[in-house]
Parts: C-alpha cells; structure tokens; sequence
C-alpha cells in the first residue's frame, strides 16, 4: 500500500467533518476528489469545465454509508441478491491506494480491495479487485477482476455513473437507437427508437450495446464510451421514487442521469480460474463552455 505522506504534489489525505477520508486532487489540469470508502470518485472537474459528476447536496457523506451520486462501483453483482447487500461490496468497504502518480495532462490512481475484506465479504469465492483512475480533461476508470480460486466465478457490475444535467426535461441521449433493453420497470423487452428522452422514471439494461453514448444538454455534451462492456444501464427514478431514496434531494432527479457501464443480465460473465476482466469507462466533455 501506498504511504500517504509520500503522495504526489497536488494529491492530499484530508477528512470532512463527519470524518470520512478522502482523496483531495488540486492539480493544474483537473480538481476531483475520491472517498476511501468504496474507491468512490466523488468529483472529477477538468480545468474550465463544469463537474463530469453529479453528487447530492443533502448527502452528509457519513462514515459507513453509501455515497448518493459520483461513481458508486457496483460489484460483483449488479442489483439484489438472495444474500448480501445491493449492488455487491465493493463500494461499502475501505480500498487501498496502491499507485499515485501525476505530470502535465493529469493524475493516475490506482486502488485495490484488500485480500481479507474479499474473503470476509465473499465466503467461498476467491477474487482479487482493482480499480485504476486517469483524471484529466477526460475521466477514465477501469475495474479489473481476477478470479484467483480453483472454479469459475460469475461476476456482474457496473461503474454507476450519475452525470449531472442542467434540467433533465431539456436534454436528449444520442447512440441508443435501434438497441433493444430490458425495461425494469415492466419486465419486457423493447426496442429504442431514435433519440432517448426522458420524461418519467427510467430504469434500463441495453443489451448486446458497445457503443459510444452522448449526453446532449442545453450548453454542452458529455460522451461516455466504454470497453468490457455489452451493456448499459440508464437510470432516473423521477420525482415519486426519489423520495423514497437515501440522501437525494427533493428535485434531484432533474440535475442527474446515470449512463452506467455495465456487465448486467445477459452480460453478465463467467470468469474460469486464472482469467481476468476489466470493465472501462471513459467520460469526457466534447462540446459546451
């Protein structure tokens, strides 16, 4: 593990009042921050744009809780299981910094989720879990899995991206069209036709999808492509659910969209002993102020 005194300039260990720990970057080309807790990116702000990241102003950002916006990691399942909590582990457990280095075009991190929180968390599977970040003008994660038993292991997961949108009524999502998804709310598959625009609660897998996806809003547009990816989740719960979650603010379903890069339902792999998989994501700005 890394020693934090010994970080790179502009990159800092500091705490919030309620005490939880944090990566803090001040560097000339990007400003971000990352919670120790669950490896979450909580901000990503290139130099002269506005935040990549959406986060909720009434989340206190408690110790032990799950953060409510940024990149929540979503591992080793996606969505319920019969056993352990929503969306696997990963983000409710403390990451190791193991690499941090910077130069002109940005920062690189890299965390790992230590061998006995796996084993605690996991009984009976064998994993080991990394997550690289790149932050500059473009965010880059990388979730890298590797099953170190002797069986095959099942894996599904997302990078749960909540990008933020100046009123979610104005903004449409380019890249979708002709792709089938899974509609969660109904339980039935159906096809996109054209633009995606939202004006009710969405909750979505795209299916057998590698494309590139762009976010257009009133002022700028956000591209979001992915690798190791078939499948992407797009999520708003809109105003009546919103109400009913954790630390999101009463009309914050209008300032956020998730674009979630995904190994879900069918997408979901089977990793034999030995073998590795790393789900990418990369977000950057290519139109706007």
């Amino acid at each position: 593990m890394l020693e934090y005194a010994a970080l790179p300039d502009g990159i800092v260990l500091t705490h919030n009042s309620a005490g939880k720990a944090f990566l803090k970057i001040e560097h000339p080309a990007v400003r971000a921050l990352v919670a120790l807790e669950g490896a979450h990116l909580v901000s990503c702000i290139p130099t002269g744009q506005p935040d990549l990241l959406w986060m909720s102003q009434v989340d206190a950002q408690a110790p032990g809780g799950v953060l409510r916006g940024g990149v929540p990691l979503c591992w080793p399942w996606f969505g319920s299981a019969q056993s352990g909590p929503a969306h696997g582990i990963a983000r409710r457990n403390l990451w190791q910094l193991e690499h941090a280095d910077a130069d002109q075009q940005g920062v690189r991190l890299r965390f790992s989720l230590p061998a006995a929180t796996l084993r605690s968390t996991l009984p009976g599977e064998c994993w080991a879990l990394t997550l690289e970040l790149s932050l500059g003008a473009t965010l880059h994660m990388a979730l890298t899995t590797r099953n170190t038993g002797q069986t095959a292991q099942s894996l599904s997961q997302a990078l749960h991206s909540y990008l933020p949108v100046s009123d979610i009524s104005r903004v449409r999502v380019e890249g979708l069209a002709g792709a089938r998804y899974l509609d969660q709310l109904s339980g039935k598959m159906q096809s996109q036709h054209g633009a995606l625009h939202i004006d009710q609660e969405v909750d979505r897998i795209y299916l057998d999808h590698r494309e590139p996806l762009y976010l257009h809003d009133t002022d700028r547009i956000l591209e979001v492509r992915r690798s190791g990816s078939a499948s992407v989740v797009l999520w708003n719960p809109w105003q009546a659910k919103s109400t009913r979650l954790d630390n999101f603010p009463a009309e914050g379903y209008r300032q956020m969209l998730c674009i979630e890069a995904a190994n879900a339902d069918a997408d979901a792999r089977l990793l034999h002993p030995g073998e590795q998989h790393t789900l990418a994501c990369e977000i950057c700005q290519i139109a706007g102020k």
